[in-house]
């Protein structure tokens, strides 16, 4: 009997828990608005002028049949893109790959293109940055935002395409850059993202050689 009611108030303390998280995200997100449609007229005054994602350095390996690569990426976010985030908000990250092959005077068209994902969150109730690699499904939390930047700006064994499907005579060319994905955002929000260059975050293409 005992361990039922204890069963009983731990559902209740989760289901309250869940409930208040709930609020808080969506009191945080409606005050965010607020303050940015207040706001609306010194568009973009906060946000840095640098480069808000740079990819530091980029390299592919065969690995097994495989084309795989390893990325080092250097995030930051604006001032608005921060308040966001700490407002419940979620941001999605997507890495976009192209790969063509190279002629002497001009590139074919593209041979593939790929998108690798991620949402960075933060959880009140926890105060953790929870970054998921949206692709695999996996997640891990960290204690603080430079802790998750950090860790999703480092990628290793990212698949590229299958050394079969390339001929071995050619030499083809990868480019990748970094953006923050406006469509994932809250409609109120991305509108507002539409017309600021505070949520205007990605960087330039990173070009490398992939020596079939």
């Amino acid at each position: 009997m005992v361990s039922d009611t204890n069963f009983q108030n731990k559902n209740l303390l989760l289901l309250t828990r869940a409930r208040l998280n709930k609020r808080l995200t969506a009191c945080s997100f409606v005050g965010f608005i607020c303050a940015l449609l207040i706001s609306f007229a010194p568009l973009g005054s906060a946000y840095s002028k640098d480069q808000p994602f740079e990819i530091r350095s980029a390299e592919s390996r065969l690995f097994q049949g495989v084309w795989f690569a390893d990325v080092l990426i250097d995030f930051r976010l604006s001032d608005e893109a921060l308040a966001a985030l700490d407002s419940g908000i979620v941001l999605t990250i997507e890495l976009q790959i192209q790969l063509a092959r190279v002629r002497r005077f001009w590139l074919d068209k593209e041979t593939a293109m790929l998108e690798q994902s991620f949402e960075l969150s933060y959880q009140p109730l926890s105060e953790r940055y929870v970054v998921r690699n949206l692709n695999s499904g996996e997640q891990d939390s960290f204690a603080t935002l430079f802790s998750a930047l950090n860790s999703m700006g480092r990628i290793v064994n990212l698949p590229i395409i299958d050394a079969s499907l390339l001929d071995a005579d050619e030499q083809y060319e990868i480019a990748l850059r970094a953006v923050l994905d406006q469509n994932t955002l809250p409609g109120p929000l991305r509108l507002f993202a539409f017309w600021s260059s505070s949520f205007r975050l990605e960087s330039d293409w990173y070009v490398w050689i992939l020596n079939a």
